[in-house]
């Protein structure tokens, strides 16, 4: 079943469509409002044999002797003068709460500190700015599911399957071929994590081939440039401190060499893995030569995806700069630079073609 159809309505735009679910996905509640702007709640405990309120899950339903609340005595008066059967809804003017069905159950209670952590941007324009800076927008951090505590790994589990089991549909809906290669749910978190991550990137590689759309795509190679940035980064500052990463002129530059490599290998292999094909005459260009419109030279971004760069840096780079100012004076025109810089060194942004 899928869980978001049952309760969103229809004619709500695709942002807002992902706004409430992702509220409904990440705190478990449905947020549903009344014509005259009353916000209603959903509570969801009830006596699985009867489906009577309970305040709690699996538990017995309230005692109709229970203490007085709104509406009469025992909480609500139904027929016999009993409790009513609730769903915690209170609506002005009415003598007590009532039950009225929603399509989907609320899984247990989970907090997160991100109310967009479930959301998936399918833009840069879309992606959560922390501030403006010299350099550029910083972007916030696109892994979600980071921020989410609750009662355990089965909670945790059961979000991030249906997470998959919703961008699978999305995948299906555009392409009904499709075959994901293995979709044995993961045991580990960080399991899921890649198992959710990659279906991320294969549903904007069907978007891109279906719709001609290269936004989702652009979006998750942001997300994909950046786990390997992370990565590499600790990984090289162990092999420094080891002595095992060559270093021709100083540590920071064979640490940034080393972080560039990884970064577009890892590029590499994911578009070799979802069937894309990468080089200078096509959309996607991995490390590929990028011309200035006066033929003096070339630069070398480590991604273009369409009219957007793409530039692995441990350092700071500007639109004041050499580099970035050169991208902008391509044959390609870019609209957009993204910096990925690792979140060690601070994170990663983005510089508008107008400087913005």
């Amino acid at each position: 079943m899928n869980m978001e159809r049952a309760w969103i309505p229809a004619g709500v735009s695709p942002a807002e469509r992902r706004r409430l679910f992702s509220i409904w996905i990440r705190t478990g509640r449905i947020p549903t409002r009344r014509d005259d702007g009353v916000e209603l709640k959903f509570n969801p405990w009830h006596d699985p044999r009867d489906g009577r309120f309970t305040s709690g899950p699996g538990g017995e339903a309230a005692s109709r002797d229970g203490p007085p609340g709104r509406g009469g005595e025992g909480g609500g008066v139904g027929e016999g003068g009993g409790v009513v059967r609730s769903d915690g809804v209170y609506r002005p003017g009415e003598p007590g709460p009532t039950l009225i069905p929603i399509g989907a159950p609320e899984p247990p209670e989970t907090r997160g500190g991100n109310i967009r952590a479930f959301e998936d941007p399918m833009t840069l324009d879309e992606l959560p700015i922390l501030r403006d800076t010299p350099a550029g927008a910083l972007l916030a951090p696109l892994d979600g599911f980071l921020n989410i505590t609750g009662p355990g790994a089965e909670i945790r589990t059961a979000l991030m399957r249906a997470q998959a089991d919703k961008i699978l549909a999305d995948i299906k809906a555009l392409d009904p071929t499709f075959v994901y290669q293995s979709f044995q749910f993961p045991s580990t978190e960080a399991g899921q994590r890649r198992l959710i991550d990659d279906l991320r990137f294969n549903r904007a590689v069907v978007m891109m081939r279906v719709k001609g759309d290269l936004g989702p795509l652009r979006v998750e190679a942001v997300r994909t440039m950046q786990q390997i940035a992370d990565e590499a980064h600790d990984d090289g500052t162990a092999r420094l401190a080891a002595s095992a990463l060559p270093i021709r002129l100083h540590k920071r530059e064979a640490l940034g060499n080393f972080i560039d490599r990884e970064v577009r290998n890892g590029l590499r292999e994911k578009f070799h893995l979802a069937g894309v094909i990468t080089s200078a005459d096509r959309e996607i260009a991995v490390n590929r030569r990028e011309y200035l419109h006066d033929g003096s030279g070339y630069r070398l971004p480590d991604l273009r995806i369409g009219n957007v760069f793409f530039d692995v840096s441990i350092a700071e780079k500007t639109m004041s700069g050499g580099q970035v100012k050169e991208f902008f004076e391509g044959r390609s025109r870019p609209s957009a630079v993204v910096i990925i810089r690792p979140r060690q060194e601070g994170g990663s942004y983005i510089i508008r073609g107008n400087g913005k």
